[in-house]
C-alpha cells in the first residue's frame, strides 16, 4: 500500500514536469527563411500594405506597381548583399542609400498616381516619419520615449 502511494506521488509530480518541457521547446524556423533576426520583415517592401490599401490603386495602377516593386526588391537584395550587416546598427551612410533607393521608386510610383492619391501618399508617409524610429528605447518602441531630464534643484 505505501509503495503504491509512492510511487502514485512520484507519478503526479513528474507528469507536470514532462509537460512543462515539451512546451518549452522553440517552433521550428519555416523553410527558407534565412533573414537575420534584426531585418524587419517589411522593409524590402516598397509601400507598407496599408498605405497601399488606401490608395485604391486602379488594376492598371496596380500593374504598374506591381512591376517597379519587384524591381525594388531585385535592388534592395542586390544593396543588402553589398552591404553585409555587422551585428551592430546600420551606419548613416547606409541609411541614406536604402532611404534614396526608396525614394526613387517611390518618385515613380507618384508619376501615375492620380492628385488625391498622391494626396494620400503625402500624408501616409508624414505619418510614417512622425513615428519616428520603431525599436527598444526608440520613441515607437516597446520602452517609448525616454522620461524627460529631472528639473535643476534650486538651492
Amino acid at each position: 500500500m505505501k509503495r503504491g502511494m509512492i510511487i502514485a506521488c512520484l507519478i503526479g509530480l513528474m507528469v507536470p514536469l514532462g509537460v512543462r518541457a515539451q512546451g518549452t521547446n522553440a517552433p521550428p524556423k519555416p523553410p527558407g527563411d534565412d533573414r537575420p533576426m534584426r531585418a524587419r520583415p517589411n522593409m524590402d517592401n516598397l509601400l507598407p500594405p496599408p498605405v497601399l490599401g488606401d490608395l485604391a490603386l486602379t488594376p492598371e495602377q496596380k500593374t504598374k506597381y506591381d512591376a517597379l516593386a519587384a524591381d525594388f526588391k531585385k535592388d534592395f537584395a542586390k544593396w543588402r548583399e553589398s552591404n553585409p550587416e555587422t551585428g551592430g546598427p546600420p551606419s548613416p551612410e547606409a541609411r541614406q542609400a536604402v532611404r534614396d533607393l526608396r525614394k526613387g521608386y517611390t518618385d515613380k510610383v507618384r508619376a501615375f498616381l492620380t492628385d488625391d492619391q498622391k494626396t494620400k501618399l503625402d500624408q501616409a508617409l508624414e505619418r510614417m516619419r512622425a513615428r519616428g524610429p520603431r525599436g527598444p528605447g526608440g520613441p515607437g518602441g516597446p520602452g517609448g520615449a525616454p522620461p524627460p531630464p529631472p528639473a535643476p534643484a534650486d538651492k
